[in-house]
């Protein structure tokens, strides 16, 4: 069975599991993909199992609630728990589990085949539509943000920090009692995966930046070690600046690896949106490790589309072409959907000026792409979105970019497009 819009059918329940939230040592919460994580209610994660603390990933796996979500999968039902993709298809997106399918890497649909980490939450970049919860890094602007309400004897305590979090709906407040960084590495179900390299045969992994963590590059150092790299493939979501020649080295002793790039940005808006991270730099890295890397995949990017980027697409689409051809970029919504720099936020005359840029772009650029293409069609799909469901809003724009602007003395008539900079500052 394939997925597709007639059915409710995802690959993830039968041959994954994703272990990510972590409070000190103990997993409090798990999911056959991703996304289900971005489902929190009163801020708290759900999670397939109630306590999955000191299960390994063979016996989550195997659990009754895990069996019933797979039914539910194959008979045509919405499993409450996959909310995140039915929102999106009722949206008239194409949802996560269409991509549940892949010709690039081999894993077993009958059984436990790969895992999707995040060791920690260590991270060498603060990007703007980020959480502290999944970088440490962040926690520079939430200390900031936190001191300056301190400071202010007319607003209540930690005013400033939570209208952060209400402006982006997304900015995470953390308890005082929460570590940073937390630790995967200490769990039940990191001492299974070093235990068990000849199980697993796809490992994902995200963080953090992954390629920051050394616990992550421990587990790849194990998997060389008992010699089972080379029946494994790698699948990360890096941020792609820490490709050092010796990390490739090891990477190449792997069966392959199909790692998604994060990257939100051309030139300047990069520079604006992934503080403190360098374009050039990154040029250089991306060139040396698609030159070097064997045997060569595709190169697969994620862009979270906001207000800040959309009108850099073209120049960004462009310019990850001149780095390798084989490339597929996918066009991501950015959480929370209706924060100060949602794409709704723009007036419809930009969106619409933006559309017709992409749609006139990609008429001559890799012809067929529009109308073929997925993810391509996503793109355009959110702008005609955030077109019929408009929500322009100048000032709360302005807020959300003014509050990380002065936390890390930024002013955004440096970085981002005119056009933009003359319509916020007007």
């Amino acid at each position: 069975m394939k997925p597709d819009k007639n059915n409710t059918y995802c690959h993830y329940p039968f041959r994954e599991l994703a272990m990510k939230e972590y409070e000190n040592d103990k997993l409090i919460a798990v999911w056959p993909c991703c996304m289900m994580g971005n489902i929190r209610p009163d801020g708290k994660p759900l999670s397939v199992i109630e306590d999955p603390s000191n299960l390994t990933p063979q016996e989550i796996y195997d659990h009754p609630r895990m069996q019933q979500l797979r039914e539910n999968m194959i008979n045509g039902k919405r499993d409450e728990l996959c909310k995140v993709c039915w929102d999106q298809e009722d949206r008239g997106l194409l949802s996560f589990r269409h991509f549940s399918e892949s010709s690039e890497i081999e894993e077993d649909n009958t059984r436990l085949s790969s895992v999707d980490i995040s060791a920690s939450n260590l991270c060498n970049l603060r990007c703007r539509m980020c959480t502290p919860r999944s970088s440490h890094s962040l926690m520079i602007d939430h200390d900031f943000f936190k001191k300056a309400g301190e400071s202010d004897k007319t607003y209540p305590f930690n005013f400033i920090l939570r209208d952060v979090a209400e402006t982006t709906q997304f900015f995470s407040v953390w308890e005082t009692n929460t570590p940073i960084p937390w630790r995967m590495t200490d769990s039940v179900q990191w001492k299974w995966l070093m235990e068990n390299t000849d199980k697993i045969r796809t490992i994902k992994a995200s963080g953090g930046e992954p390629f920051y963590d050394n616990k992550v590059i421990k587990l790849i150092d194990r998997y060389i070690e008992t010699d089972n790299a080379k029946h494994t493939t790698l699948s990360f979501h890096t941020n792609g600046t820490l490709l050092s020649d010796e990390l490739i080295n090891k990477l190449n002793k792997f069966k392959s690896n199909l790692h998604n790039f994060s990257i939100d940005g051309y030139r300047s808006t990069y520079n604006y949106v992934r503080y403190p991270g360098n374009f050039d730099d990154l040029d250089k890295n991306l060139r040396n490790y698609w030159t070097k890397i064997n045997p060569k995949g595709i190169f697969r990017v994620n862009m979270v589309l906001t207000s800040l980027n959309l009108l850099s697409v073209i120049d960004f689409v462009k310019w990850i072409d001149s780095i390798y051809t084989d490339n597929s970029i996918n066009f991501a919504e950015v959480y929370g959907f209706d924060r100060g720099t949602s794409i709704n936020r723009l007036p419809i005359f930009i969106l619409q000026q933006v559309k017709n840029d992409i749609e006139k772009f990609y008429s001559t650029f890799k012809k067929g792409l529009l109308k073929d293409d997925h993810k391509t069609k996503n793109l355009i799909q959110q702008i005609n979105n955030a077109i019929e469901n408009n929500k322009e809003d100048k000032r709360l724009m302005l807020k959300e970019i003014g509050f990380f602007d002065v936390s890390r003395n930024q002013k955004f008539t440096d970085y981002l497009d005119p056009i933009l900079i003359n319509w916020l500052s007007s």
